[in-house]
This record gives C-alpha cells, structure tokens and sequence, in this order.
C-alpha cells in the first residue's frame, strides 16, 4: 500500500541502517508501504548494506547523512543515542521547512531534537516482531506535525503492526512493554527451556516446546480476547501442579520485574 503524500518528488530517507532502523525499512518494503525507489539510505557502514543493495536494488544510497537529508520529504534518524547529536549537526541546514522528521531513539528526548531541528519532528518506537507484521509502535508527535502528516506516518506503520499514539512521560515504560519486551520473554524463555533441559529434555527439545507453547498462549490471548489472570484461572486446577507454580512466581517476580524495570529505565 503505497500512499499518496508520499509518492511526492522527494524520497523516504533512512540515516543508520542498525539493528532496528534496518528491520524497521525491511519490514515496511516487504509489506509494500513503499516503492524501494522511493527509498534514500545513508550509513557510515557500507558493507551492512550488501544484502539491501541485492534484494532492492531500486534503493537510492546516499553520499553522506546531508544528501539524504536534502532529497527526503520523511527522514527516519535510525542512529544510536549518541550519535544523534552529530547526525543533526551534520543535516543542519539540509531539512526543508516541511521536511517530517522521525527518530527512533529510545534516549533522547524530543526537546533535544527540536533544538538542533525545528521542524515537524515524531518521536517513534519500533520494535523488533515488526519483521513478522506484529508487534506495536508507539508514536508521539511535536506540535509543529500536522494532521495530515500525521496520518501518513502512521498509516505507514500500521503497514508492520500496531500503532499507539501516547504522551512522551510514557515513552520509557511504553518501550519496556514493546521494544525491550521481546528480548526479555526470549530471556524468560531461555531459562524455562534450560530448567526443562536439566530434567530429561535436550535444551533444543525443551526451547522447542516453550516456543510453540508460547506462540499457542499468544494466539489464544488475542483471538478469544482473554486476560492474563482469565487464563491463569482457566490452567490452573486448584491444588494442582500449575497453580503451585504461579503461586511460586507470584511470590518471587515481582521484586524481579521492579528490578528489571528500574534497571533498564536507569539506561534510557
């Protein structure tokens, strides 16, 4: 699906082309939110881009961040939180006064942004299982986007999932919810399948039963549109061997999740 305040002269521009910013421009070129043509990319590793180059070659690459600046009416800043600072200095200047300009850094906030960038600015948080169309971005945007803006970024990201628009005091713990999440359930994951590994299972054979088990419980949550303690309830046999280990993560995760927060809400 490709939209129309989008098919202007000007590209889509991506600066970085990391982890994030890279599976963000795959996920969006696979599920047709644009033509490859449309697309302008500039990273400082050229060799990160080999696979791109091949399996999109209508792509554009830019010289350097300024000249993707210069030809983009959306210009995604895709780079690490301390690089964002010198990718502004460097595209000062370059940015037409309409140009929207969209980062996906978790660590800076958009007062930062807005002063070194004084335009139509959206903060953004993708996450990872847009890859496979799922997922949700959280958006927040500065006053000076306008509606029709707006609509066409998260038009456009609604391409590769959900789209939550939220307040920036809830961008942190959003990303926990989202972005950070997936990680954290492999880690969960992880430590349920060496437990079954060290009781008759092969970690492999283990690691497979919890992610089918864990895609299945997905699946069920959203189709049947069940909570969380619905399900419990539902598993749970009283005096059986799933309610004794809820109760045993009841007493043990909270203090965990209070940490786990704490601590990664300490890196943003």
């Amino acid at each position: 699906m490709c939209f129309e305040a989008l098919m202007k002269k000007k590209k889509i521009g991506f600066i970085g082309y990391g982890h994030m910013g890279g599976a963000l421009l795959r996920s969006l070129l696979a599920a047709g939110a644009f033509p490859a043509t449309r697309v302008i990319v500039s990273t400082r590793t050229a060799e990160k881009l080999a696979d791109l180059k091949r399996s999109h070659p209508g792509i554009e690459f830019a010289e350097n961040n300024r000249a993707a600046a210069e030809k983009s009416s959306i210009l995604f800043l895709c780079v690490g939180t301390g690089q964002v600072h010198p990718a502004l200095a460097e595209i000062r200047g370059a940015l037409a006064d309409e140009t929207h300009l969209v980062s996906i850094s978790g660590g800076v906030e958009m007062a930062c942004v807005e002063r070194m960038a004084g335009g139509p600015f959206t903060r953004i948080m993708p996450t990872l299982i847009a890859e496979v169309g799922e997922g949700v971005t959280l958006v927040c945007h500065n006053a000076k986007v306008p509606p029709a803006q707006k609509a066409d970024l998260e038009q456009m990201l609604k391409c590769v999932g959900e789209v939550r628009v939220i307040a920036e005091s809830q961008f942190e713990a959003g990303a926990e919810l989202t972005s950070c999440l997936p990680g954290l359930l492999a880690s969960i994951c992880d430590q349920f399948a060496r437990a079954g590994a060290s009781r008759g299972f092969t970690y492999a054979e283990a690691a497979d039963l919890v992610m089918h088990t864990m895609h299945g419980t997905a699946e069920l949550l959203k189709r049947n549109r069940e909570d969380f303690q619905s399900l419990m309830r539902r598993v749970a046999t009283p005096g059986g061997s799933t309610e004794a280990g809820i109760n045993v993560l009841e007493q043990d995760l909270p203090e965990v999740f209070e940490r786990v927060f704490a601590a990664s809400l300490e890196r943003h």
